[in-house]
């Protein structure tokens, strides 16, 4: 990731050790300070592990964080996943849900590696749960597994050959429909946004249903968007009053985003999403 790209203050999508990103959450603020971010929200998914160690060393360093959760889906709409802001990390209610999530994510994994073994490219099962370093496990965590075994070449070619979703090792997810997330994050007073809808499948389709469930924001101002599909989703962020929301999506690992603060957010973004949670 370079160090030298042009960064914005603001960045409302990241990922840290907790999940499938390769900073440690104090390491990631501290990152987006050398960038001049001022507000980062750390979404890792299914998670909200690492909020505490992030929020501490954006005290100390003038960084806001605002907490949340990347809620991974499974459904005929694709990887229409969804950001809950603002939800808290004491609460243990959520904590029990999200728990759930995350041992479904590990059985699925544990299926993976299986099929893996199959098709010939055998992973220690221990080797994954050491590179994830006891975040929530993820399809990168394999890809690492996978490159440092040498049956490829880099960690996007693990993906793009190996664990794709039409690949032979695929394994769904067990979890929640969009229309469920959704639901959490308002039931558990977060403002919940659609997180990277160009990964949807009949975004037009499925979004009134998810305003209708209670969704605030869609995440407009995205690294891989086209300048054509950031206004395409400011669109539909005015026809269903959605607050355009933005991120690096990063990761500080191969496919995954671009580098913190990457991406241009309105400094208005931030209140306007404050002022959703009174709905909540």
């Amino acid at each position: 990731m370079g160090s030298l790209s042009v960064a914005y203050p603001i960045d409302l999508h990241t990922h840290s050790l907790r999940s499938d990103g390769a900073l440690s959450p104090g390491d990631l603020v501290r990152r987006a300070a050398a960038r001049a971010v001022r507000v980062l929200s750390l979404a890792d998914h299914d998670t909200l592990a690492g909020v505490a160690e992030a929020v501490a060393a954006g005290e100390v360093l003038g960084v806001r964080v605002i907490p949340a959760s990347e809620l991974n889906t499974e459904s005929e709409w694709g990887d229409a996943h969804v950001l809950g802001y603002f939800i808290d990390p004491t609460d243990v209610v959520l904590e029990e849900r999200l728990r759930w999530l995350r041992e479904n994510r590990g059985r699925r994994i544990e299926l993976m590696i299986a099929k893996l073994s199959q098709l010939g490219y055998p992973v220690s099962l221990q080797r994954v749960l050491e590179i994830a370093q006891g975040g929530a496990l993820g399809r990168p965590h394999l890809a690492e597994a996978l490159l440092e075994k040498g049956y490829v070449r880099s960690y996007d070619e693990a993906f793009d050959k190996i664990l794709a979703k039409d690949s032979p090792a695929y394994v769904a997810r067990v979890g929640l429909t969009p229309l469920e997330a959704v639901e959490l994050v308002r039931t558990h007073a977060g403002v919940p946004s659609l997180a990277h809808p160009g990964t949807v499948v009949g975004l037009e389709a499925l979004l009134p249903k998810m305003v209708a469930a209670g969704l605030a924001g869609i995440e407009a101002y995205y690294g891989e968007h086209s300048p054509e599909m950031t206004e395409r989703c400011l669109a539909l962020a005015r026809t269903h009053h959605l607050v355009p929301t933005g991120g690096s999506d990063f990761h500080g690992r191969g496919e995954h985003g671009i580098d913190l603060g990457a991406v241009f957010v309105p400094p208005e973004t931030i209140e306007m999403l404050d002022s959703r949670r009174t709905q909540a």
